[in-house]
């Protein structure tokens, strides 16, 4: 029953670190919005898109390696900064190769995004309907002031 009890905990102190990033890390954040976007975008217009179930897949991997990479960041971030409270060249190189990691999954997130979205035809009816429903237009503009809100005037970054 420990051995149950010990993994069932290990899930309670994943999200909790997952909480803490949300909490203090703006970037975090940052990718937590954009992923809310894709899977709107997916979501209420995926009919537009021609995507297979593959196609999904690698959207759902890259999203999750973005959060991931950016979990480990913050790790190791913290680990440094307990190792090193003091400025050290090689404290810097280990959080900026973190950083780094971050940067290459991002840029190619946005590089599996364009090659599954770029679908002019299907962005045209998006947009389309956006501005033929102002309801929809509104709900778009009123969500992009919740998120830079959420990103920019929440937690500690």
């Amino acid at each position: 029953m420990s051995t149950l009890k010990s993994f069932l905990s290990s899930f309670g102190a994943a999200g909790k670190g997952i909480v803490c990033t949300i909490r203090e890390e703006r970037n975090f954040r940052f990718h937590l919005t954009a992923a809310f976007y894709v899977f709107c975008l997916r979501g209420f217009y995926g009919e537009y898109f021609s995507l297979s179930r593959a196609e999904d897949a690698v959207l759902f991997l890259t999203i999750g390696a973005v959060f991931a990479m950016e979990l480990l960041n913050t790790a190791v971030e913290n680990a440094v900064d307990l190792c090193s409270p003091q400025l050290h060249p090689l404290a810097g190189k280990a959080k900026d190769a973190a950083a780094a990691a971050v940067l290459v999954s991002a840029a190619a997130a946005v590089c599996v995004g364009v090659c599954l979205f770029w679908q002019p035809k299907a962005l045209m009816l998006v947009a389309v309907d956006l501005l033929t429903h102002p309801f929809k237009l509104a709900a778009l503009f009123f969500t992009a002031i919740l998120s830079v809100f959420f990103i920019f005037k929440s937690g500690k970054s």
